[in-house]
């Protein structure tokens, strides 16, 4: 079970924009904090916070249902 659930959020990340996908990655998956980030990429706080913001909704969404599925086994 542990594998699908990387598998589809593998495949749910690679339908983000870029930069969604990125911020996402090095916060969540690689634990950078956003100043860290911002400081090697040279991109605003705020910018990387918004992008997250938009990635999480977007996955959020995207996996509902798999999520449901889960709940229902």
């Amino acid at each position: 079970m542990r594998s699908l659930v990387w598998e589809e959020l593998d495949k749910a990340l690679a339908e983000l924009p870029d930069e969604q996908c990125v911020v996402f990655e090095l916060n969540e998956l690689q634990n950078f904090s956003f100043k860290e980030i911002s400081e090697s990429t040279g991109i605003p706080v705020n910018t990387l916070i918004s992008r997250k913001r938009y990635a999480i909704l977007y996955l959020r969404e995207r996996l509902y249902n798999l999520h449901e599925e889960l709940l229902d086994e």
